[in-house]
């Protein structure tokens, strides 16, 4: 039942040429116009003598994508079912609600892993980028970026009535993250109290665990330890807040 629910869902996901265009499209876009301007594929002496398209750029794509599934399209999908009293029908069948949650989370996780393969295989492949150098870390960090993001998800569809609520409160949510955590300045740009607050943010957590780990570094204990938080504490809260109807 959990496949067929799964599928169905891949479709409904797929049918709106939206969601898939803007989640593929913004990463890799990224990567693109950022390679080709020139320097960033050459070593710098700011990056540690690594290239920025590798050490900022594609973490930075990688966990955009992300944020971008886990706190905007993933809530308002839940919104919306609970909105048009599909979740309600549900609870009224032999079907759990929980298998629904179930199939969202495996379509959004696995739109995720599919988008990052994507950004490392095109910048490799045709800009020459680099592949992580501290892999295990890599990998581990964009586990516990996706834990801690898509909880923050869960916590929003939690408390949203409808699709556009669930919507504005993720843009609410994901905008100052992506101010405050890296993305827009660099966390060495930032004033050294913010640049322990990027590393707290789910979102900034993310990105400096992967730039770390890109370089070849092992990630921050801050970093991990702020990801495995933020998963148990929005987690905890969403499972006691969560309404299906």
């Amino acid at each position: 039942m959990l496949t067929k629910m799964t599928a169905v869902e891949a479709k409904l996901f797929l049918r709106d040429p939206g969601a898939p265009a803007t989640v593929i499209g913004i990463p890799l876009a990224l990567i693109l116009v950022f390679g080709l301007i020139p320097g960033t594929k050459d070593p710098s002496a700011q990056f540690g003598g690594q290239s920025p398209l590798s050490t900022l750029i594609a973490p930075m794509a990688v966990a955009i994508v992300i944020a971008m599934l886990a706190v905007t399209l993933f809530p308002a999908a839940l919104a919306g079912y609970r909105e048009k009293g599909v979740l309600k029908r549900l609870s009224a069948s032999p079907v759990p609600p929980a298998r629904l949650l179930a199939a969202q989370l495996i379509v959004n996780l696995v739109a995720a892993a599919v988008v990052i393969l994507l950004v490392v295989g095109v910048g490799r492949i045709a800009l020459g980028m680099a592949l992580p150098r501290n892999l295990g870390g890599f990998a581990l960090s964009v586990v516990l970026g996706a834990a801690a993001l898509f909880s923050v998800g869960l916590l929003v569809a939690a408390f949203a009535p409808t699709a556009r609520a669930a919507s504005g409160i993720g843009a609410l949510v994901f905008f100052p993250m992506l101010a405050l955590g890296g993305v827009w300045v660099p966390k060495e740009q930032l004033p050294v109290f913010l640049q322990h607050v990027a590393d707290v943010l789910p979102l900034g957590a993310t990105i400096n665990a992967l730039r770390e780990t890109a370089a070849g570094h092992a990630p921050e204990l801050l970093q991990l330890g702020s990801m495995a938080a933020v998963t148990v504490a929005c987690s905890v809260l969403a499972a006691r807040f969560f309404r299906w109807e």
